[in-house]
């Protein structure tokens, strides 16, 4: 199993702070079948600042600790996007994890999400839940859709009511672990949703 959207990464955002956590988390991890960890930090977010430079020197130490779990470990970035968006760490070179506002409809998305795959990149949304916007808009699901666009829906968001997962649209299933702090982890809900696992898996070409 694996896990493409957590805030893992010591000491580099707002998620797990040090590195004795991430490593603990990691165990954590490894012992309830998560085998491949891609660490994804906020980049752009207005209220999180980051550095490219830092994520990319932590990631280098905490794959040491990786390899000694026996978990593939990978580097990409949560980018919140906006029309100037530049800077981020696609995963796997060219996957795009996406956040966007939550209770407004960014009237620059389809625009740069276009733009986004002319350069080469596949997009795939983050928490999708979340966008009050998007849960019931039919018109919009299917334009995103019909673009190819991913959808990733949060762990603790799987259940009978969720609007994504009922109409079969979900491609990725995540923790989006911050630490403790946040919330704890429900680990068997990735087994429960195995087939979205393995969609995930065909995607990324694990």
């Amino acid at each position: 199993m694996f896990d493409i959207h957590n805030h893992l990464l010591p000491g580099v955002d707002d998620g797990v702070k040090n590195f004795d956590e991430s490593i603990k988390f990691l165990e954590t991890f490894k012992k309830n079948g998560i085998t491949t960890v891609f660490f994804t930090p906020h980049l752009n977010h207005p209220s999180v600042k980051t550095n490219v430079a830092k994520i990319k020197e932590n990631y280098e130490k905490i794959k040491i600790h990786c390899e000694e779990f026996g978990i593939k470990s990978f580097l990409g970035s949560e980018i919140y996007l906006t029309p100037d968006v530049k800077e981020f760490i696609p995963i796997k070179d060219y996957f795009l994890l996406v956040e966007l506002p939550t209770d407004i409809y960014p009237v620059y998305l389809l625009d740069k999400l276009f733009d986004l795959q002319l350069e080469g990149y596949e997009i795939i949304l983050a928490h999708v839940e979340r966008y009050k916007w998007l849960e019931g808009n039919g018109l919009l699901v299917d334009r995103l859709k019909h673009m190819n666009v991913y959808f990733q829906v949060n762990l603790e968001a799987l259940n009978g009511s969720n609007y994504f997962l009922k109409r079969d649209l979900v491609d990725f299933i995540a923790t989006d672990f911050h630490g403790e702090k946040r919330s704890s982890i429900d680990f068997s809900l990735f087994r429960k949703y195995n087939d979205i696992i393995e969609k995930g898996k065909s995607i990324l070409k694990l």
